[in-house]
């Protein structure tokens, strides 16, 4: 079948999007493990990560990757403070947390403002702020001292980076929370979709100001149609502004 086609096509493509982001990563690792410059202990990668949000003026990422050793992704209450203060938070995670109730909660996240999007293919846990620094984890050291996380403040890295998780990121597979929507409320990520289709937005235009992929939206649009009983993206607008949910 044509569309199986595609999404094989399409894996295959993630798939050598995160060997080559690994291996950048380890690069990177391999660089920086040579000298304590920058090297963040895991004590203090709490507050090493608070001060860079404290200076986020234009998007955050986020990926709870795996391996993480030392928890680097935000609590939700710094990402709703950046939210608040207009930066895009994006966090993105493997698919299995989406069913993971006793452990990291997706759903506070998206409460907080973020946008939370999960994926098969995982790259490894990294903060990028702005696209000009990022909080990495180092593997542990021969010496055995733990590992520790470096501090990178090279916008042109940062930048390559940031780029490299967008492809995760097209392939990502938005949170939805239908709890929230039971109580007549919505994620954020469905909710700034909706309030663009009620303006008569097109698909294309909402990706393009989402920062997601056309075949994402056109997905979230369907599920959203059918959950507001919409005959089409306008309508589905319209009708979420009528039951109060904008």
């Amino acid at each position: 079948m044509p569309e199986v086609q595609v999404l094989e096509e399409a894996l295959a493509h993630l798939g050598e999007v995160a060997s080559k982001f690994v291996a950048a990563y380890q690069s990177l690792q391999d660089a920086v493990a040579g000298g304590d410059r920058d090297r963040v202990s895991p004590a203090d990668v709490p507050r090493a990560i608070a001060g860079l949000l404290a200076g986020a003026t234009r998007s955050v990422v986020a990926v709870t990757g795996l391996p993480d050793p030392f928890g680097l992704l935000p609590p939700s209450t710094l990402l709703a403070e950046v939210a608040a203060s207009g930066a895009e938070v994006r966090v993105l995670g493997p698919d299995r947390l989406r069913a993971d109730r006793g452990g990291l909660s997706l759903r506070a996240l998206a409460r907080s403002g973020a946008q939370v999007a999960t994926v098969a293919v995982i790259p490894p846990a990294i903060v990028i702020v702005d696209r000009r620094a990022a909080l990495v984890p180092l593997a542990e050291l021969p010496e055995g001292n733990g590992g520790s996380a470096f501090l990178m403040r090279d916008p042109g890295v940062a930048g390559y980076l940031t780029s490299a998780i967008d492809s995760f990121w097209a392939m990502a597979l938005p949170l939805h929370d239908a709890d929230l929507a039971a109580e007549g409320g919505l994620s954020p990520v469905d909710r700034a979709l909706l309030c663009l289709l009620a303006q008569g937005k097109t698909q294309q235009e909402v990706a393009r100001i989402l920062q997601l992929s056309v075949r994402t939206v056109s997905r979230r649009i369907a599920d959203l149609k059918q959950e507001l009983k919409a005959d089409s993206p306008l309508q589905a607008g319209i009708e979420a502004v009528r039951r109060g949910w904008l």
